[in-house]
């Protein structure tokens, strides 16, 4: 490419980055606010009466504005305890130019708050069944005597005991109308909430029905509660969680059953019907991606949905591609043996024909994954891979049994498209080829993503990347298991694993040390269409610990389209320090974001 050109496109991506700040309406409050009162107060009244783009163009449309605002108005000031205040309104009137424009009308709120209500008494009363824990909602309560008289505190208040007792085994409490009484002479509120507790409730036997048919212990094994259990509502919206999360089943629902049995100490026993539709257990679905470089073709995927009746799947894929193809046999237990372990077992057999090699490989794998938490996740297995690759002219075979490690932090918003949060991810794979060059060698890899929104339509994106592959002799590495950089997911502008060292013919023969890093603007209006400008760097080093020679740059931008499930993703780079026999441009369609 030369240098004008490039400059161009550099240019025009510099434009497209500009054009995702948000656009600046010159938007004015509904009515201006006076009167003695708290910042705070007054900031929260302008926050809810809210902003119009501009002035009423007649008296009649400023009055209607005034209305609605003092309505507004009045709304807060009692929500804040202000049970007293007063909100009028005038129409302030500035004379303009009338050759130019007609006089300019600002609606004015007048008000006095008065003073600030205080709660004199709360007191919770139950129909029926008293509860053991009324002093623990007492506690819980927001509202307090001589404390603000807010009516939010009021709603707040009565959810939370609602949802105590439900979390303490009284299944059915419920609330009754509340008595709030607001006396003006004293300025206090006095509150009384109306509760029916009714029975404090235990957890029987889960007893499954619907279209599915799973092993007769899987029900008790996934449920989040043992038989006789207290009664806790988000266990019970647990359970249909976990069963929809197995992604095994068309649908799920836990309820108690009405049906009880009076236990001696007076509480009661209530089985749960859990509901599961399998819908459709077997699926064909296809996948099709375009790349000037990683290799442009389809994936095929049939999949089998609890096949043996333990909300486990079967997949069978197939891909055909400019650069490889493959088909490939994996089986996953969601819950393996517990619902914080899952299985993964799989088996490929491939043809590749990279820029960087060219051969045939035979890979399996078996995988256990222990969940820690909800972000924290470890998992540990077993490989083994035969496979022959062409180096130097001649067919290299290759044996591997290999340790599986790998252990994830993500607290991300989302897998597939991100805005806030964060990626940490390790890997440690001790090898053992068996092959032609036998030895042992370990590939170690950190990495990390982070995203952040820097406003309500542009969130920035970055990640690093650095492995190191030591022990053994290069030889005794195969040529798909050293490091390639270039690629959609790699260093965009660059062609697939064509960043590598060379050897005396200037082959690609792969490093044992590498880095890799990218920054992404992200921008997305109100419509599905959304943009992206991106830097990416990368480098592959000879040795396990090297000096890198040459870190490769590119820069690019990007369209995406913003799905239910994921943006689907086209992007466009150029390399700014290529080498002789890198093309131009590199294009790359894809779903989901590059990281």
């Amino acid at each position: 490419m030369n240098r004008s050109l490039k400059l161009t496109l550099i240019s025009s991506l510099v434009v497209i980055a500009s054009s995702f700040a948000p656009h600046v309406y010159a938007a004015e409050p509904l009515a201006s606010v006076e009167g003695d009162m708290p910042d705070s107060l007054r900031k929260l009244v302008y926050s809810v009466i809210g902003t119009v783009e501009d002035s009423p163009r007649s008296l009649a449309q400023a009055r209607r504005r005034a209305e609605k605002a003092a309505r507004e108005a009045a709304s807060v000031m009692r929500s804040q305890g202000y049970y007293s205040a007063t909100v009028e309104f005038r129409i302030d009137t500035s004379e303009t130019d009338k050759s130019e424009k007609p006089d300019k009308r600002q609606p004015v709120l007048l008000i006095t708050p008065g003073t600030q209500f205080t709660v004199s008494d709360v007191e919770i009363f139950f129909d029926g069944i008293q509860p053991d824990i009324s002093s623990e909602l007492y506690k819980s309560l927001k509202l307090k005597p001589t404390g603000p008289a807010l009516a939010a505190d009021v709603v707040s208040d009565e959810m939370n005991v609602i949802n105590t007792l439900r979390s303490r085994g009284f299944a059915d409490a419920t609330e009754l109308p509340r008595q709030v009484v607001v006396d003006h002479q004293s300025k206090t509120m006095k509150v009384r909430f109306n509760i029916a507790a009714g029975d404090k409730t235990k957890f029987g036997k889960v007893i499954q029905s619907g279209s599915a048919q799973l092993s007769g212990n899987w029900p008790k094994m996934v449920a989040p509660f043992e038989t006789g259990g207290l009664y806790n509502e988000k266990q019970l919206h647990d359970l249909t969680s976990r069963v929809l999360a197995t992604n095994a089943f068309k649908g799920a629902s836990a309820e108690l059953d009405e049906a009880h049995i009076r236990n001696e100490d007076g509480s009661v026993t209530r089985n749960v019907l859990l509901h599961i539709d399998q819908g459709k257990r077997n699926t064909i679905s296809g996948e099709i991606g375009v790349s000037t470089s990683d290799g442009s073709g389809v994936d095929l995927i049939y999949e089998r949905r609890n096949p043996f009746l333990y909300a486990e799947t079967v997949q069978l894929k197939s891909t055909i591609k400019t650069n490889q193809i493959s088909v490939g046999l994996n089986y996953k237990i969601p819950y393996a043996w517990r619902v914080d372990r899952s299985l993964d077992a799989g088996i490929e057999i491939a043809r590749e024909e990279t820029d960087a090699f060219t051969g045939e490989r035979l890979t399996s794998k078996a995988v256990i994954t222990q969940k820690f938490n909800r972000h924290y996740k470890v998992s540990a297995g077993l490989g083994f891979e035969a496979s022959q690759y062409l180096e130097n002219g001649q067919d290299v075979r290759a044996y591997l049994i290999e340790g599986l490690g790998h252990a994830t932090y993500d607290a991300r918003d989302s897998l597939l498209d991100p805005s806030v949060g964060y990626l940490l991810e390790a890997d440690a794979i001790p090898s053992y080829n068996f092959g032609a060059a036998d030895g042992l060698f370990t590939t170690v890899e950190l990495g990390a993503s982070l995203y952040q929104r820097i406003s309500g339509s542009i969130v920035a994106a970055g990640r690093a990347k650095a492995g190191t592959i030591f022990g053994a002799g290069q030889d005794s590495v195969p040529l798909n298991r050293r490091y390639y950089a270039g690629g959609g997911g790699s260093v965009r502008g660059f062609g697939y694993q064509t960043i590598s060292p060379l050897d005396a013919t200037d082959a690609n023969i792969g490093g044992r040390s590498l880095i890799e890093g990218s920054f992404e603007l992200r921008y997305r209006g109100e419509s599905p269409y959304g943009f992206a400008v991106f830097a990416d760097a990368g480098t592959v080093g000879r040795e396990s610990f090297s000096e890198f020679e040459t870190v490769r740059y590119g820069l690019g931008a990007g369209l995406r389209y913003h799905t239910s499930f994921a943006p689907l993703r086209a992007d466009i780079a150029v390399p700014l320090n290529k080498r002789p026999g890198d093309a131009d441009v590199q294009v790359y369609i894809s779903i989901g974001q590059a990281f």
